[in-house]
């Protein structure tokens, strides 16, 4: 039986922690089915334990040593056990192209040495919903250069903008592949196979979505509306922010994020602007559908008819007021653990002395004639 090395490389903002963590969770069923999706000892910074493939873009450069040989022997072994190994990163395909040369070229020779293929499997999303999600995660998390740069910034810089030439990444991909070994597939639902993520990305290595398998309770990935990304933008251009900081804030704007949100519905392009935004992909585009999914339309161009966001709207004062509403009941909230904790503590120091008090006191009896 043919082994094979399925490698998913993102884009970032198209379900993968959704994939990563449905792959964890279904590990068992997986397996039954010749499949494993490991799990790796070392730790990035910032980079998720789930993001299993990051070793790859990460330590490519050193192939004799490091994490990526031990990655590499690791998979080698399951090999052994599995005909099917699944890795996951979507760092791979927003990483740099020395990078990701590294890396190809070192997994290429691992796959010929080791007698294994590789399938690359992607996720393309339209690139107005991709820039915009993307930002607003950056702003979010606070990681990343662009975390306190201002939208128009950010929809001219160079690198973002080459990150979304899908035609020219996937060519090179398939230098090193072919073409028949890269899978792409669309992030929009009405594409999905299956209808859900899950069972689309479990088609893409040749499985079903059967009862088998548990989908754990999805958690709204709350996105910061309204008004709520703006603030949060400039508080992370604050220059004694510092990750603690930057929780405590995050936390008090998601509070309200969805209200905000529900109050101000607005993107960051007007439509006028997504379509001209648009126009600079659909050569890149046209020549993704045609090598992929047979000259049909490549993405729904449809846009959303809700305004654009503007500074000046007159919802920010109103999201202001919320904003330090939400940090004075998280800071409340906080202040009353910590008079739960420490009423705790006393309780059992307290217990501590009268026990104390006992063993160096004694209850004398008397003793009746």
């Amino acid at each position: 039986m043919k082994k094979t090395l399925y490698v998913h490389i993102g884009t970032t903002k198209t379900g993968t922690t959704a994939i990563q963590s449905f792959c964890i969770d279904n590990q068992e069923v997986l397996n039954r089915q010749g499949y494993c999706y490991p799990l790796f000892p070392y730790r990035y910074k910032d980079v998720s334990e789930r993001r299993n493939a990051h070793f790859l873009v990460a330590d490519a450069q050193d192939v004799s040593g490091g994490h990526f040989r031990e990655g590499m022997d690791q998979i080698r072994g399951l090999f052994e056990e599995y005909p099917n190994v699944i890795l996951s990163d979507e760092g791979i395909w927003s990483a740099t192209y020395e990078q990701r040369i590294s890396m190809w070229r070192a997994l290429k020779a691992e796959a010929k040495e080791a007698g294994f293929r590789v399938k690359v499997i992607v996720y393309l999303r339209r690139q107005d919903m991709y820039l915009i999600s993307g930002w607003n995660q950056m702003v979010k998390s606070g990681i990343g250069n662009g975390a306190a740069k201002p939208w128009n910034d950010y929809v001219n810089d160079l690198l973002s903008i080459n990150k979304m030439k899908y035609a020219t990444h996937l060519k090179k991909i398939a230098a090193f592949w072919g073409a028949k070994n890269i899978t792409v597939r669309r992030f929009e639902p009405k594409y999905f196979c299956g209808g859900s993520i899950y069972s689309d990305f479990l088609k893409t290595v040749g499985l079903e979505l059967t009862d088998e398998y548990h989908i754990e309770q999805s958690v709204h990935n709350v996105r910061l509306g309204g008004n709520t990304h703006e603030i949060q933008r400039v508080l992370n251009g604050m220059p004694e922010m510092n990750p603690a900081y930057h929780s405590f804030f995050r936390q008090a704007l998601l509070s309200y994020a969805d209200l905000s949100g529900a109050e101000y519905p607005c993107e960051m392009f007007s439509k006028e602007e997504a379509e001209a935004f648009m126009q600079q992909y659909e050569d890149e585009n046209r020549q993704v559908s045609e090598m992929y999914f047979d000259g049909e339309q490549l993405f729904d161009m449809s846009w959303k008819d809700i305004p654009k966001w503007e500074k000046d709207n007159p919802h920010m004062q109103d999201d202001l007021i919320r904003f330090v509403g939400a940090c004075c009941m998280q800071l409340v909230e906080e202040n009353n653990q910590l008079k739960k904790r420490v009423e705790k503590l006393e309780g059992r120091l307290w217990s501590r002395v009268q026990r104390g008090k006992k063993r160096l006191f004694p209850v004398i009896g008397t003793k009746k004639d």
